[in-house]
């Protein structure tokens, strides 16, 4: 007589264990592969974006033959704190430059507008300060370029 032998199919809850377990550790590496990823790519964004506006800077008073704040006809972009000041500050800086530069309209990557104060020519008593150009938060990422517009009168 042949013995019937039940025979189940499917897996046992130890290979299975081992397939989760494994899946687990791929998790994980992707997850610490991924980490990161995103804010580098934020701040090289903003390095670009803050290359090309110091560039179209310079383009912009050497045509303008005026200081940045000649350029914006502002003296502190920042200080007005609106998109408005902003997006004519940029319109006027690409005019002067003869550039295009809507795209930096729409924020830096963390979604706020660029810092641009213009402050050479801008006090009597000391014309000669710096101007200057950041993003907002700028000590709160990593590897920002610290841009530096030099002096266009002064020395």
């Amino acid at each position: 007589m042949v013995k019937n032998k039940k025979r189940s199919h499917g897996f046992t809850i130890v290979e299975l264990l081992i397939v989760i377990v494994v899946i687990a550790i791929l998790a994980a590496i992707v997850i610490v592969a991924y980490n990161g990823v995103q804010e580098r790519s934020r701040v090289q964004r903003a390095n670009t974006d803050l290359t090309t506006l110091i560039k179209a800077i310079y383009v912009a008073r050497l045509n303008s033959n005026t200081t940045l704040m000649g350029v914006t006809g502002s003296g502190c972009t920042r200080c007005a704190g609106t998109q408005a000041a902003y997006n004519q500050a940029i319109d006027r800086i690409g005019t002067a430059a003869g550039v295009n530069l809507s795209a930096l309209k729409a924020n830096d990557p963390w979604g706020n507008m660029y810092v641009i104060d213009e402050n050479e020519g801008e006090q009597v008593a000391n014309p000669c300060i710096l101007d200057s150009l950041t993003v907002a938060n700028a000590a709160t990422h990593s590897g920002l370029i610290t841009p530096r517009i030099e002096f266009y009168n002064c020395s």
